[in-house]
């Protein structure tokens, strides 16, 4: 997906709106855990895919962790692209 965002704070912003329409619940159930910029090792931005090949270069973004309804949830933004997943941090 693309999203082009310029800051921490609007990488939130983002983040916490998708989340809240995924679960269909309001943004204010959902707790920030971390939020700030991040450097990836390659254009998968932390989040490869089996099978698929991603440019081997420094890719600078940000990194939102949100929790809502007991369960955490990661954002990776970078060059204009969104990474989403569930984890079990």
């Amino acid at each position: 997906m693309t999203v082009n965002v310029s800051s921490a704070v609007e990488a939130e912003a983002y983040a916490k709106k998708d989340l809240a329409a995924r679960l269909a619940i309001p943004a204010g159930n959902i707790k920030v855990m971390e939020c700030g910029e991040a450097t990836w090792p390659d254009a998968s931005l932390g989040m490869p895919e089996p099978g698929q090949m991603y440019a081997q270069m420094l890719t600078e973004g940000f990194i939102v962790v949100l929790e809502a309804a007991g369960k955490t949830y990661e954002y990776h933004f970078g060059s204009g692209t969104v990474k989403t997943r569930r984890t079990t941090r």
